[in-house]
């Protein structure tokens, strides 16, 4: 390998600027994608594989896997463990991937990963994805984290991440999504997913279909790894309280959720807990401390969260038929008898018709055609919602003028892609 050209990688301008030459799948699709652990494993021996140098938890699912990372992140931080936490895609910003104890990594570590491996980077092309898992699996290594939790980005046996043997695996739930790359039926995305599962490490599973659940067991018994599943937990929902049964006797948590989806990814979460609690012990008041902190805002970024103050405006990135099942459920609750607008956009690959026919509950339909080479284009979407009215930037003050004045429950969703656009229009009509 040629030796390491210095200035190549001299300020923090110098990484984004590589990092936005690097084709990724969010912007160009299955172009910028690789699927297999070839590429991930040469970089990572190339960087010293410092994924053997951390102790891991591995999320995978169609919905839920981030807020089950995201949950877990946030207990075994609140009890005094130094945890890592990585996740895809970023709403904002690249460092957004790269958590720990909270704090995201910063611009000079950054920096110092392409100034120490940039060579190995440059050299063997990985994908943007391959190189974001590398950076996280040094991260972690250089912060000498206690445990890290770490989400696939797509599917799971052939997600780059898939080359940690971690403590436990998670398979959050199983859906119809990136049916072109996973499979077209429940069972061949099932086997994709259980691809995470490992020789003798527990597997923790949630809510998933007969179908899905069949085919995860089968790969649990083969590989010999004890299957908790999450709903003996019987996880029930009333108001933001979320009661679990252990043992046959409810333990109630209250919480600052408003998605009563929620009660599965904490069912999940306290499964992992009890799981690994001999190797990392979390005291009740820790899960529950944990629990409430990660919920006290009622959402998560992008997750149903309310981008408005003084408006019953909230953005939801659910872009399949399950996850936009549970946002239309909790729309119909809070918007009671108030007129109900959609404002969305998608990706070309979610123009199925079984989401597209869920959107007629709403009283009115707008779409935001993204400048993303995966994005639907309005003619797209129009042609089957007719119904559907165009609005973009030029479009956007006259539509938040009125919209202010009607005071209607907006749900802004489709894609955790358009969570930034959405954001940054609502703070500069602000």
């Amino acid at each position: 390998m040629q030796q390491y050209n210095k200035q190549k990688f001299t300020t923090i301008s110098d990484v984004h600027q590589y990092l936005d030459s690097v084709p990724m799948f969010q912007k160009q699709g299955l172009s910028a994608a690789r699927f297999g652990l070839e590429g991930i494993t040469a970089l990572c021996e190339a960087i010293g594989n410092p994924q053997l140098k951390t102790e891991f938890i591995h999320v995978a699912g169609t919905n839920g896997k981030g807020s089950v990372c995201n949950l877990l992140h946030a207990v075994y931080k609140q009890a005094g463990y130094k945890t890592g936490l990585y996740t895809s895609p970023h709403l904002h910003r690249f460092s957004e991937r790269f958590v720990v104890n909270g704090d995201e990594i910063r611009d000079d570590e950054l920096l110092g990963f392409f100034k120490l491996h940039g060579d190995a980077v440059v050299s063997l092309q990985p994908t943007f994805f391959e190189i974001s898992t590398a950076i996280a699996y040094w991260f972690f290594a250089e912060m000498n984290v206690d445990l890290a939790i770490v989400e696939t980005g797509l599917g799971g046996r052939l997600d780059a991440t898939n080359i940690i043997r971690p403590l436990l695996s998670v398979i959050s739930s199983i859906g119809l999504d990136h049916t072109d790359v996973l499979g077209e039926t429940i069972g061949e995305i099932a086997a994709e997913k259980a691809g995470i599962i490992k020789y003798e490490v527990p597997v923790v599973v949630g809510h998933l279909s007969d179908e899905a659940l069949n085919v995860v067991i089968n790969v649990a018994e083969t590989k010999k790894a004890p299957l908790i599943r999450s709903s003996d937990l019987r996880p029930d929902w009333d108001s933001g309280r979320i009661t679990l049964y252990e043992n046959g006797k409810p333990q109630t948590y209250v919480t600052g959720f408003h998605q009563p989806v929620q009660r599965l990814n904490v069912a999940m979460a306290r499964c992992v807990v009890k799981q690994l609690n001999r190797i990392f012990a979390v005291e009740e008041e820790s899960f529950c401390k944990g629990l409430m902190n990660i919920s006290a805002n009622g959402a998560y970024k992008a997750r149903f969260e309310k981008i408005s103050s003084e408006n019953e405006w909230y953005f939801d990135g659910a872009h399949n038929p399950e996850a936009f099942g549970h946002a239309l459920e909790l729309c119909n609750k809070l918007a009671g008898g108030r007129k109900k607008i959609l404002v969305f956009s998608l990706m070309r690959d979610k123009l199925r018709q079984d989401l597209l026919s869920m959107l007629s509950t709403f009283d009115e339909l707008y779409y935001f055609e993204s400048n993303l080479n995966r994005a639907a284009l309005y003619q797209e979407v129009s042609a089957l919602i007719p119904e559907t009215k165009r609005l973009n930037i030029e479009g956007w003050s006259a539509f938040h003028t009125r919209i202010s004045s009607e005071t209607p429950f907006i749900l802004f969703s489709g894609s955790l892609y358009f969570y930034s656009r959405v954001v940054n229009l609502l703070h500069n009509s602000a």
